[in-house]
C-alpha cells in the first residue's frame, strides 16, 4: 500500500490531500484484497488486520509522500513495518481470545 501511494503522490501536493488521496487508495486497496483473501483464511483474519492498515499505512504514507526530504524507500519500509505489525498483533491477539 505505501508503495502504490508513494508512487502516485508527488511533493507538489498538500499533505491533507495526500493524506486523504492516501486513505482513499488505502480502502480500495483494502476491498480488493479482503475479496481475494476471505475466502481463503476467513473474514476475521483478513478484515481487521487489512482495516487498519488500509487506514494506517495509507494515511502515514500519504503524508509522508509530500515531504521532499523523505525517500520513497524510507516510507515504502515504514509502512511494511507498520503493517507487519499490526498483522502480528491481530495474529496473537487472536490466538489469545481463542485460546479459552
Amino acid at each position: 500500500m505505501a508503495l502504490c501511494v508513494n508512487l502516485v503522490i508527488s511533493p507538489e501536493f498538500h499533505m491533507f490531500l495526500g493524506m486523504g488521496i492516501g486513505s482513499l487508495m488505502g480502502m480500495i486497496m483494502m476491498m480488493v484484497l479482503m475479496v481475494l483473501l476471505m475466502p481463503f483464511f476467513g473474514a476475521f483474519e483478513v478484515m481487521i488486520p487489512l482495516y487498519l492498515n488500509g487506514m494506517l499505512v495509507g494515511m502515514s504514507a500519504g503524508m509522508l509522500s509530500t515531504l521532499p526530504s523523505i525517500p520513497g524507500y524510507n516510507i515504502v519500509a515504514g509502512g511494511a513495518f507498520a503493517g507487519l505489525t499490526v498483522s502480528i498483533f491481530i495474529y496473537f491477539s487472536n490466538k489469545h481470545l481463542t485460546k479459552i
